[in-house]
């Protein structure tokens, strides 16, 4: 039957199961007296009514939403357009959210007022401040609540991660560590090989495969592979070219630990991990390390479907969910296993812009806030379901504070607006890192790696006593000197570091020749280092200069000894 063939009241009743607003007790009562045939004229006016101030609302709204019934649950989301409180159970973060805002729009704002209701209600909480320091200033709050909120700055770290994770099998893991640690340092796939196998021979070494718990270190594994010279050169060098900045950045009190942190330890602790500060390959082995060993730990001992005891909020996430990054790979397909895995994730984007595609698919929950193009408000308002027109209101009518929400859980699907209230805290609440201690951290059990203590720390040279000063002397006068070439090949590198070593030949103005046997000579005497790296195609492999501190020395001492000649 057609709509106009049904009475009025029918068309009302239709109009209002739609528009949910019989959800009611008198409401529930008035369609009960319908349903029975029993419904008189008051009782049809008084539906009629509900029916005819929703509409008016709706005119004069001009909001192409519907207004959400969300009334029941713990977590408030924000307010409605009419300012009633956005309510839903906690549980459906369980199953992931996406938030996709540009900058200034309030997603911070947004993650503050998530985590200030969430933190008292799971048994973990870690929120990642990948740029700034952003969620440190609401610890005094949680701490009005009973909840000690940890601030970790990334050098303050104590892991490793060749670690094996708890319920994970240990040969399993070589492999997972050894594909994480060339996703983290950008090395070609071949290098894939020598890393597993190189894991795998330590893990033997230390009885990892029998049971022991006392883990190689990353210093273990870059002293084995330079050790192993029956490896491949080129993948050789390559690791150890990418994984000596990270030993060296991050050092010995961040990855020296036989035993670190464990994972399962710190799910159950309120924790902030600021990494505002760090290279982005030192950010990205802590991320991954502490997230992918949490997430493989629960997948290999099969937890399933229990209440979210973990809740993990990234801020700025657009490079821990690029699909031009190599380790999202990883990220991406991670999302999709550990879903009801207790583990709820909550990423936050300035853009769509390269985002990986596992990620939307995988999070349920989808939050589209004020967007700086026609591109990000398109892509974002479809994986929503939005309508045209729903997406062109958002264009003109999204400000700071006010978002569009899906929800991927429950019975209502329906996109709608909500706005989160303001949120100002006192900027001498922020302390200094230095300020901040680690609590319950500290009592985790660690075992430190003392051999790697001083490593790649410079050695300190005696003073010669002074009635060998002569002898000194005469030894340091008697290292070679530089020819004119040589300095002018030497300068060209200090002034244009890590070229194609056949660039510097027409720097220093010296034939190809000469350039060459020159660097042969300085890479001998320690004044230049070499870098190998794979060329594009099925070229040769391009050969880098680098000068190190005792060719800049050089440098230095020529230029000065030419200065009190003149």
């Amino acid at each position: 039957m057609r709509e106009s063939e049904f009475s009025q009241l029918t068309n009302d009743v239709l109009f209002g199961l739609k528009s949910r607003l019989f959800e009611d007790e008198v409401g529930q009562a008035m369609l009960r007296l319908y349903e029975h045939g029993v419904c008189d004229d008051r009782i049809a006016g008084m539906m009629h009514n509900r029916v005819q101030r929703e509409k008016r609302r709706q005119a004069f709204c001009l909001l192409p939403f519907k207004n959400p019934i969300l009334r029941q649950g713990k977590l408030m989301l924000g307010r409605d357009i009419a300012g009633k409180p956005v309510v839903i159970p906690i549980q459906y973060l369980n199953a992931h959210v996406l938030t996709i805002a540009n900058t200034g729009s309030g997603k911070t704002t947004k993650s503050r007022f998530l985590i200030l209701q969430i933190a008292p209600r799971v048994k973990g909480l870690w929120a990642l401040d990948l740029r700034k320091r952003e969620f440190r200033v609401l610890r005094p709050y949680l701490k009005r609540l009973g909840i000690d909120l940890i601030v970790v700055p990334g050098r303050s770290f104590k892991i490793n991660p060749l670690a094996v994770p708890l319920g994970v099998d240990a040969a399993s893991w070589a492999a997972t560590a050894a594909s994480m640690l060339i996703q983290v340092l950008s090395l070609a796939p071949r290098a894939s090989k020598l890393v597993q196998t190189t894991i795998f021979h330590l893990y033997q070494k230390f009885g990892i495969l029998d049971g022991k718990d006392l883990y190689p270190t990353l210093f273990d594994l870059f002293e084995a592979i330079k050790q192993n010279k029956a490896a491949n050169a080129q993948s050789r060098l390559a690791i150890l070219d990418s994984l000596d900045p990270v030993l060296s950045s991050l050092g010995p009190r961040v990855l020296a630990y036989r035993r670190g942190w464990s994972s399962h330890d710190l799910a159950s602790m309120h924790l902030v991990f600021e990494f505002a500060g760090l290279a982005e390959t030192d950010t990205n082995l802590l991320l991954t390390t502490t997230t992918f060993s949490e997430f493989s730990s629960r997948i290999a001992r099969g937890v399933s479907n229990p209440k979210m005891d973990l809740w993990i909020c990234c801020d700025e996430a657009n490079r821990l969910c690029s699909a031009s990054h190599e380790a999202t790979t990883r990220i991406s397909d991670m999302v999709g296993l550990v879903r009801g895995s207790g583990i709820g994730l909550d990423f936050s984007l300035l853009s769509t812009n390269g985002l990986a595609s596992g990620v939307p698919s995988n999070c349920a929950t989808k939050i589209m806030g004020r967007c700086g193009s026609a591109a990000d408000y398109a892509a974002t308002g479809h994986s929503m379901g939005l309508t045209a027109e729903q997406i062109e209101w958002s264009k003109l009518n999204l400000k700071p504070g006010t978002f569009v929400g899906q929800l991927g859980e429950g019975d209502w699907r329906y996109p709608f607006v909500f706005s989160i209230p303001e949120m100002k805290f006192p900027a001498h609440n922020t302390k200094n890192t230095a300020d901040l201690d680690l609590g319950q951290l500290e009592s985790l059990p660690t075992v430190f790696a003392e051999e790697f203590r001083n490593w790649g720390q410079p050695l300190e040279i005696p003073t010669a006593p002074e009635s060998s000063q002569q002898t000194a002397d005469a030894t340091i006068s008697s290292k070679p000197t530089l020819n004119a070439a040589e300095y002018r090949f030497l300068r060209a590198i200090n002034e244009s570091p890590m070229q194609p070593c056949s660039s510097y030949a027409k720097l220093a103005q010296i034939s190809q020749k000469t350039a060459k046997s020159t660097r042969s000579r300085l890479v001998g005497q320690d004044y230049l280092r070499e870098h190998l790296v794979q060329a594009k195609g099925r070229g040769r492999n391009s050969i880098l200069l680098e000068i190190t501190a005792v060719g800049k020395e050089v440098i230095v001492n020529h230029e000065s000894q030419g200065r009190n000649n003149v």
